[in-house]
């Protein structure tokens, strides 16, 4: 058993999704109006202009999307790596903030553990005592004297 539990899969954290709506889109297009697909994107915060908030790249139609967290000016930089590229600034307000958490509940991966060998230990346990109580005949209390 405790090697079970030392082992990496116990360890292990599962993946879980949500889908979500909403947030800060761009999209990157030349001026023929064919997109700067696959296009390296770097997103800044107003309260730090110096380190990425977020980089990525573009989808095939030049599209990218993020999510805020805070309001302010966001700063966008779209680069092709050919010479071609923009800045983009996008005003951000309250009501495009990323979403709260809902109704997602995330357990650490000790209380998880401790979960699962609850259960294993909780249904061992009601194995053997309806083992034991169909060997002892159902559990009644009939006691045998001796007349000897």
């Amino acid at each position: 058993m405790w090697l079970l539990l030392s082992s990496g899969v116990a360890f292990s954290h599962g993946v879980v999704h949500r889908a979500l709506s909403g947030g800060v889109g761009l999209e990157a297009l030349y001026d023929d109006g064919s997109p700067l697909s696959h296009s390296e994107v770097k997103v800044y915060a107003p309260s730090n202009s110096e380190a990425a908030f977020q980089e990525g790249l573009t989808d095939e139609q030049g599209r990218f999307m993020f999510y805020p967290t805070e309001p302010g000016t966001w700063k966008i930089e779209v680069d092709d790596g050919m010479g071609h590229g923009l800045v983009e600034e996008i005003e951000v307000g309250d009501d495009l903030l990323a979403p709260p958490d809902e109704g997602a509940v995330f357990l650490p991966t000790w209380q998880k553990a401790l979960i699962g060998v609850s259960l294993i230990w909780g249904i061992t346990g009601t194995w053997f005592w309806m083992v034991a109580r169909r060997r002892d005949g159902g559990g009644t209390d009939e006691r045998i004297e001796d007349k000897g």
